[in-house]
């Protein structure tokens, strides 16, 4: 692409301002706006300052900016947009690619592959190495924030190490109730405590899956974290055994038979011949709430989705780790789209998943949600919506001095620009423009700015 020369321009009216880069682009996507063709964002240290067209947002500056200030314009010819959010990954797992290229018959192959080459690396611990080179490639792919889960203390810093933001959560996993109750709590304390003397974005708490956790923890974590101001990510929903087995008549929530009974762990509950789904499980001991978001929900019926949608906790979609982990099947990706369900975009670990580039699991969501049936001509801007502002509100950062997801005046600086053709010149080349961006827009950034700062730049300017 062509791209302008950096000029600088100054003005004599005095205000508030004295420096401000202008990010000019063909086409800008603010998220919470309409798109904007031959749009501008100015940005003031690490805030947007205004957003819209380039001449308007020209004018709007000349009447804030000091005597000898100056504009620097960055201009590029493709697509703007809100730097991409993660919304479930484990970047620490980097370096672990190798299994995340083979071929697994059923989800426990995975697993038994995942641990063996695990606990070769316990032996070297390069997970600090690991997560920081994965958050540098996420970077490169326009991400500039993520729900990181962070397994070994010596990954904590990853998002941190980059500028990124997002939330850092403290993987707990492997405990059983007695055990939690004589020293899990004091461990995770321990844990927590360490983590947060670390350089990091936010803090959580990630309880891994009904099937690593018994119902102790699962009871525990949510009150722990809520106390804390800490938010919630857990993996549910992932796998087959973790699937309601009632036919749908039986399901009504109200009206199941195991409610009432103190449980062991889920496994328990499902030895027995209990039909309730995990996410049905987790719900009853309270672990679900507006401040936690999930991982996968591939095996999520209508009955999960309701209560999902009630309690407002949003779905982070691994298309690709799914098929590779062979999780059974793909997620509903149609109902959740069609009934309202708060959906955002993850990619797993390259444990699982062949890269770090969210826009190659979006490009997989809009095949997926088409061959499911999914019919509206919507369907590029809910994806973008899902790898924004979706990300964002799953982490509870769309809101606030410090959101993210949007480009607004306020909002955090972080921007991706993506070398893509760009058609401006009707209502249909601007549709077309955005679904090449999510279904081809993967390997296409060329510039990351993270809270203002221009961390990535592959000769964009």
């Amino acid at each position: 692409m062509n791209h302008s020369a950096v000029h600088v321009w100054s003005d004599t009216d005095p205000e508030l301002v004295d420096h401000v880069t202008l990010y000019s682009a063909r086409l800008v996507i603010p998220v919470t706006g309409p798109v904007i063709i031959d749009g501008a964002v100015a940005v003031q240290g690490d805030r947007v300052m205004h957003v819209g067209k380039r001449h308007w947002v020209l004018e709007a500056l000349k009447q804030e900016i000091t005597q000898n200030a100056t504009i620097v314009e960055r201009h590029w010819d493709g697509v703007l947009t809100p730097g991409l959010i993660n919304a479930h990954t484990h970047l620490q797992y980097s370096g672990m690619a190798e299994v995340g290229r083979g071929t697994y018959d059923r989800f426990r192959a995975w697993e038994l592959a995942f641990n063996a080459v695990y606990a070769e690396a316990q032996r070297t611990r390069p997970w600090k190495q690991w997560a920081e080179d994965g958050a540098r490639q996420m970077v490169e792919s326009g991400t500039t924030a993520a729900a990181d889960i962070v397994t070994d203390l010596d990954a904590a810093g990853a998002l941190a190490s980059q500028g990124m933001h997002g939330i850092a959560y403290w993987e707990v996993m492997g405990w059983h109730n007695d055990e939690w109750l004589e020293k899990g709590r004091t461990e995770l304390s321990r844990q927590l405590r360490k983590m947060s003397q670390e350089r990091l974005p936010n803090l959580g708490i990630s309880p891994h899956a009904p099937y690593t956790l018994e119902s102790e923890p699962f009871v525990d974590l949510p009150d722990i974290a809520r106390r804390l101001n800490m938010r919630l990510h857990i993996h549910l929903a992932e796998t087959p055994l973790e699937a309601g087995t009632y036919p749908p008549v039986l399901t009504t929530y109200s009206a199941a038979d195991w409610r009432d009974h103190d449980w062991v762990s889920y496994k328990q509950l499902k030895e027995v011949g209990k039909g309730a789904s995990a996410i049905q499980f987790v719900d009853q001991l309270g672990s679900l709430g507006p401040d936690v978001h999930i991982a996968h929900g591939v095996w999520a019926d209508k009955e999960d989705r309701r209560i999902l949608r009630q309690r407002g906790v949003g779905v982070a979609l691994c298309p690709r780790s799914n098929r590779i982990t062979n999780t059974g099947k793909d997620a509903p990706i149609r109902e959740y789209l069609e009934e309202g369900n708060l959906v955002a975009v993850g990619t797993d670990s390259l444990s699982s998943t062949p890269s770090l580039d969210l826009l190659d699991d979006v490009s997989m969501l809009y095949d997926l949600a088409r061959e499911q049936g999914y019919t509206n001509d919507d369907l590029t801007h809910r994806l973008i919506r899902m790898m924004t502002l979706g990300g964002a509100a799953s982490m509870g950062m769309h809101v606030g001095m410090n959101r993210i997801g949007q480009i607004n005046a306020g909002a955090l600086a972080d921007l991706a620009f993506f070398d893509i053709p760009v058609d401006t010149s009707s209502p249909a080349g601007i549709e077309a423009t955005l679904e090449t961006l999510v279904r081809h827009g993967a390997g296409t950034n060329r510039a990351t700015v993270i809270a203002g700062h221009e961390t990535y730049n592959d000769h964009a300017w």
